[in-house]
């Protein structure tokens, strides 16, 4: 209760004072027109009285009593208004406190089940990790871990470190540097890698958009980009290239061979929905001597769409501002070109635009 309501309940009178003085002034205010009317004529005299005289005496007899238990009346209903309004309050701020129990409990049921997800991922992206290491060669053919290296750590995977082959292709030592390994190629540079590299980053992709479903502040969000497994995700998505970043196209049917040639150059206003908030830009594709280029206008400021590439209805590009990456992928499909951004946490925008 506020000081304000409390201060108006004290100070007014309580109902049982106000009822027992209604009653002994009316009381008293019968009585004494009974004694007037006994000690002034008696009652024979009253009762002779013609009627609209005897109405005019009750009428003025009566009314003052009216007054006093209108006045009554209103000092209880406004008494009663006060209670009901702090028991309106009280139960709005209980209705609220249970409202945030019920989110917070809906919050750790999701985070719970969000850490049993977690764990599965851990143990595929580890596995597919595994595969890529297993599969790295040097140059001449020689095989950058032997099977013997490779037996002990698949069963150290076995026995719940996940992480074993996600910690060594960050290449903390630099073996693979040594060996002229770059990202590209340790990732992309086969096609069974390049398999495996897509099924890596959809599932670690689909891992961060479950944690954003149960992460109020973003911190579950960041614990996992910075683990070994999160680190990989990112090498994987800043050199990610054709065919491995149809992965990161929503939904399979986003993806089927165009039946007929799409129309893509031109200028598109595009409408993103962004993890801050609602934003529009410009991109711009054209047909060049050096093949397709592309362009993103943004506040009057226009950048490059970087190793530009199409595939039948779908469209990849890599765009640098501010030094973040954004990796852009979608379709071109009934004159709409739909899609999404991708960051390193997962996706950033999803968008939709209509040629200008």
């Amino acid at each position: 209760m506020s000081d304000e309501d409390h201060k108006l309940k004290t100070t007014l009178p309580s109902r049982n004072w106000l009822l027992g003085l209604g009653v002994v002034l009316t009381t008293v205010w019968i009585l004494g027109g009974l004694v007037y009317i006994v000690f002034l004529d008696g009652w024979m005299s009253f009762v002779d009285q013609r009627a609209d005289a005897i109405g005019g005496f009750l009428e003025g007899f009566f009314a003052p009593l009216a007054f006093l238990w209108l006045v009554i009346g209103l000092f209880i209903q406004q008494r009663e208004l006060a209670s009901n309004t702090e028991a309106l309050k009280q139960t709005n701020l209980n209705s609220e406190k249970q409202t945030e129990v019920l989110a917070a409990t809906e919050l750790r049921a999701r985070q719970s089940a969000f850490f049993q997800i977690a764990e599965n991922v851990r143990r595929q992206t580890g596995n597919l990790a595994g595969v890529i290491v297993g599969s790295l060669e040097t140059e001449q053919g020689e095989r950058i871990m032997s099977d013997a290296r490779m037996i002990e750590h698949w069963e150290e995977h076995q026995r719940g470190q996940f992480e074993i082959f996600p910690a060594m292709l960050t290449d903390p030592a630099g073996a693979f540097a040594a060996a002229g390994l770059h990202p590209i190629d340790i990732y992309y540079g086969t096609e069974e890698r390049s398999q495996t590299t897509s099924e890596y980053v959809k599932s670690f992709r689909g891992l961060i958009e479950l944690a954003r479903d149960c992460d109020d502040d973003g911190a579950i969000v960041r614990t996992i980009t910075q683990t070994p497994h999160g680190q990989i995700y990112i090498a994987m998505l800043e050199h990610i290239r054709p065919p491995a970043c149809w992965a990161l196209l929503e939904s399979a049917s986003m993806f089927s061979p165009a039946t007929e040639e799409i129309e893509l150059f031109g200028t598109w206003h595009i409408r993103g929905e962004t993890l801050y908030g609602d934003q529009e830009w410009y991109t711009t594709f054209r047909e060049t001597e050096n093949g397709i280029e592309g362009e993103v206008r943004l506040d009057d400021a226009v950048t490059a769409i970087q190793d530009f590439a199409i595939d039948g209805p779908a469209v990849f590009g890599r765009v640098v501002l501010s030094g973040n990456i954004f990796i852009m992928t979608g379709t071109v499909e009934s004159g709409l070109l739909r899609g999404q951004l991708d960051i390193r946490e997962g996706i950033f925008a999803r968008f939709e635009g209509a040629r200008v």
